[in-house]
């Protein structure tokens, strides 16, 4: 059954962000835009900013780019990103610390997944785990706009179901992510009692022509090659078949739907020409900017993080990934343009987290990094058990023995995070993902987090990961375009709570008055 969270009646105390719209007439914004690129560190970004010829041109031409922008909480992750993102406050408040964590029940550890409802069934697919905002604490930016205008339309799309919660925040709307094995969109009950016939309809005609290719050649100029890693590498996650073209029969059988719709979804830029052609056709169907309301889209592309994970950051196959992106913007871009207005929609451009180079690959470029061995899980694990049988809960045994691990940069006791007693600075960071009763990390079960030395992976991870409060996890693009929004770069200190209350502010409605981000007044109008 679909529910109306009561989001009007238990928003907490208001504060201004502005007593009208940063604009009028036909000036005034009539949709906001949160643009949220998964896997994005900054230094991906602007590294091949000169190729870019599309809708990445465009923001980085028009748009008020923030050099100098990160997310500041230690728990690098996708929900958590997303949802600081939609909120404008840190993990600890909003309630959503990672992408999953460890919950005690009945004096039990119970694995938690971020956006769990599991009485909200997925529509169609009955046998999938339900979905939904129930875990999320905080209102966000959607919440705002409805409790601004209840005529607002709330629309959020991405390939993965806590992406596309999460820029939701806790706003009822069309929400809708594509299914990994099935390859359609779905949604749960919590949003909606059953499927539109405009779903249905994209899913059963216009989504197999998009999502249907079975080869990935590479985009990439021949003079532009040598930007990238050689296209073959022994470090990949595939190592027989790490160079265009790519096909799923190298790794999967093509037959086989279930496994062909996965290979699509982990392994290649197709799911985000997806995303863009469901997004376009929400937003025509639900007319968007067009009624005399300030509606509201999310958009968040994955490609990037998928991509990343298995061939890397620097992979040839993340510069023709960034291409294609590019490429994706660019039309979309147009689209609002001619469906909307040129200056009638307002865009902030960030992404929920970095990512760290293969360890293998900095280690041949003579840069010190490793990744951690099954061997080093065991000496993680006995020193936690050692500390456990000297002294109980004792969590400052713990952070001890944790500390004289070789791989063990510092450890932080749970009383010592929330006391503010170490002068470490990341101790913020980790303050700003903290919660007692939804702990991520396994050490964080004995009441403690650990911080592994810079460029360290954990065991069992892929090619390339994220997750640290090191800056190649943090530090993201953070760009702001449309409206009468002032293009121009500034070397400002930001951070990712920033962007909703920014963007509020852009609206000319109300946010809440305890935000963690604040307005960043470079991007409003002079």
């Amino acid at each position: 059954m679909r529910r109306t969270l009561g989001a009007l009646a238990a928003l907490p105390v208001l504060a201004s962000c502005g007593s009208a719209p940063v604009g009028s007439g036909d000036n005034q914004p009539a949709l906001v835009v949160l643009l949220v690129i998964d896997q994005l560190p900054s230094d991906l970004f602007e590294r091949y900013e000169d190729l870019y010829t599309g809708g990445l041109r465009r923001l980085l031409d028009d748009g008020h780019l923030f050099e100098n922008a990160t997310h500041d909480h230690a728990n690098t992750f996708t929900a958590p990103g997303h949802v600081s993102l939609s909120t404008g406050v840190y993990p600890t408040r909003h309630g959503v610390v990672g992408n999953d964590w460890y919950e005690q029940e009945n004096g039990e550890w119970r694995a938690v997944y971020s956006l769990e409802e599991l009485d909200s069934p997925i529509l169609g697919f009955p046998d999938l785990p339900g979905r939904g905002p129930a875990n999320i604490t905080r209102t966000g930016l959607p919440d705002w706009i409805l409790a601004n205008d209840p005529e607002a339309r709330i629309v959020s799309v991405s390939g993965k179901d806590r992406a596309a919660i999460g820029t939701a925040a806790q706003a009822s709307g069309e929400v809708y992510w594509l299914e990994r094995y099935r390859g359609v969109f779905v949604t749960s009950e919590h949003y909606r009692d059953a499927l539109p016939r405009w779903v249905s309809d994209f899913n059963a005609n216009e989504l197999p022509a998009l999502y249907s290719d079975t080869l990935w050649e590479s985009i990439v100029p021949a003079d532009a090659r040598s930007r990238s890693r050689p296209d073959s590498s022994r470090f990949e996650l595939d190592r027989e078949h790490t160079a265009f073209p790519h096909r799923p029969s190298d790794r999967v059988d093509p037959s086989n739907i279930r496994e062909m719709n996965g290979w699509r979804w982990r392994d290649t830029p197709f799911q985000d020409r997806a995303v863009v052609a469901f997004a376009t056709r929400a937003l025509r169907e639900q007319e968007l900017g067009r009624r005399g309301h300030v509606d509201f889209l999310g958009l968040s592309l994955s490609a990037v993080d998928l991509v990343g994970h298995y061939h890397g950051p620097g992979s040839r196959e993340q510069l023709d990934n960034l291409l294609r992106l590019d490429q994706e913007l660019g039309g979309f871009f147009t689209l609002l343009d001619e469906e909307i207005g040129a200056g009638r929609w307002v865009l902030a451009m960030s992404a929920d987290h970095g990512v760290l180079e293969i360890p293998e690959e900095l280690t041949a470029a003579g840069e010190d990094a490793q990744r951690l061995t099954n061997r080093d899980r065991a000496d993680f694990r006995a020193a936690l058990d050692g500390a456990r049988f000297t002294a109980g809960d004792d969590a400052g045994t713990a952070r001890d023995a944790l500390q004289d691990l070789p791989f063990v940069t510092a450890a932080y006791t749970f009383d010592e995070i929330e006391g503010g007693q170490s002068a470490d600075s990341f101790a913020v960071l980790y303050a700003n993902s903290h919660s007692r009763t939804r702990v991520v990390a396994f050490e964080s079960r004995s009441g403690v987090y650990a911080r592994l030395r810079p460029n360290t992976l954990p065991w069992g991870s892929a090619p390339a990961t994220h997750g640290s409060p090191y800056l190649y996890d943090r530090h993201v693009p953070l760009i702001f375009l449309g409206g009468r929004v002032p293009a121009g770069r500034s070397t400002e200190r930001v951070a990712t709570v920033d962007v909703a209350p920014t963007l509020a502010r852009l609206l000319g409605i109300e946010a809440p008055s305890d935000l963690d981000g604040r307005v960043l007044d470079a991007v409003l109008p002079n």
